[in-house]
């Protein structure tokens, strides 16, 4: 930027795009990011740009752990980041004013999208908004030569999040007396709720309260049953939703997948067994951090090799 020497009064008027090595933006990015930024009117120092992410690179081929975590993180992107203003993620967008004035980004940690992202409230003085780009971005997702090693990097790149996230979040408390205190309790809360309760607590919540009923208590209310099963529909219904958005995505990336129906049944049946083991992985890559500390938080990305 000081080589370029961009004067003050222009940076609002430049974009600039953070992404991995494995993106593949269609066509129209920039021109729908443009769209966007001048229909808010240049919202320089307020706004985050981020595209929805889809891992549809090579996903058809890939194990149903993979695959259905895959399905999972673009709804929740869809469904909870993007629209609560929790994080970005991985490729999203933003003015070069708001980059100068919050001193850029830092590769060095392992989740830098969400600590700039703090940051960046703290010298703005508010929460920021994250605004979606109408327009999907391929990423490419955890892979391996062989099914056990795919395994083995899917469960690392959960564990990484997982340390990420607890890192990020001390991050937070410490920065947070340079936000103000309405921005700061909102965006904890929420992201309190997206990865500790509902990527953490969720699943073994289910599950050691479906023990609990079936083992340890006794002349259970036929309404309490029903409430139960009435929950776990609504979980397998919203599970199901995502994969209805991978029947569309495919087509739209311009992506060649071949999912038999049975098999894709089989990853949609399986998906609460996914989260369960995801769900494991990060109660123990806590435990890991709580014990540890600092010396398990390093930046080491996910094999990728069989894209």
């Amino acid at each position: 930027v000081q080589q370029m020497a961009i004067p003050d009064q222009e940076t609002d008027n430049i974009l600039v795009t953070t992404c991995d090595a494995d993106s593949k933006f269609p066509p129209q990015y920039i021109a729908a990011l443009t769209h966007q930024y001048l229909k808010q009117n240049r919202p320089a120092l307020t706004t985050i740009y981020q595209s929805p992410l889809f891992y549809n690179w090579k996903l058809d081929g890939l194990s149903f752990f993979t695959r259905v975590i895959g399905l999972l993180r673009s709804m929740l992107m869809l469904g909870a980041l993007i629209p609560f203003n929790i994080n970005t993620m991985s490729i999203f967008s933003y003015s070069l004013s708001l980059a100068k004035k919050g001193n850029y980004i830092h590769p060095a940690y392992q989740m830098d999208d969400i600590i700039c992202l703090i940051r960046w409230m703290g010298v703005t003085q508010r929460r920021l908004v994250i605004s979606m780009i109408p327009v999907p971005v391929l990423s490419g997702p955890t892979s391996g030569e062989t099914i056990e090693k795919e395994i083995i990097e899917w469960a690392r790149q959960a564990r990484r999040w997982t340390i990420g996230a607890a890192e990020v979040f001390h991050y937070f408390v410490i920065k947070a007396k340079r936000i103000p205190i309405i921005a700061a309790f909102s965006w904890g809360i929420s992201f309190m709720i997206y990865y500790g309760i509902l990527l953490c607590s969720a699943g073994l919540y289910g599950v050691t309260s479906m023990v609990s009923m079936l083992l340890l208590v006794r002349d259970v209310p036929p309404i309490i049953t029903l409430i139960m099963y009435c929950l776990f529909g609504a979980q397998m219904a919203t599970f199901l939703v995502a994969f209805i958005i991978d029947m569309f995505i495919p087509k739209l990336l311009d992506v060649k997948e071949c999912i038999f129906v049975l098999r894709n049944l089989f990853h949609f049946l399986t998906t609460p067994l996914v989260l369960l083991v995801y769900s494991l992985v990060e109660l123990y890559a806590l435990h890991e951090i709580l014990i540890f500390g600092r010396k398990v938080c390093k930046h080491g990305a996910s094999a990728k090799t069989a894209l």
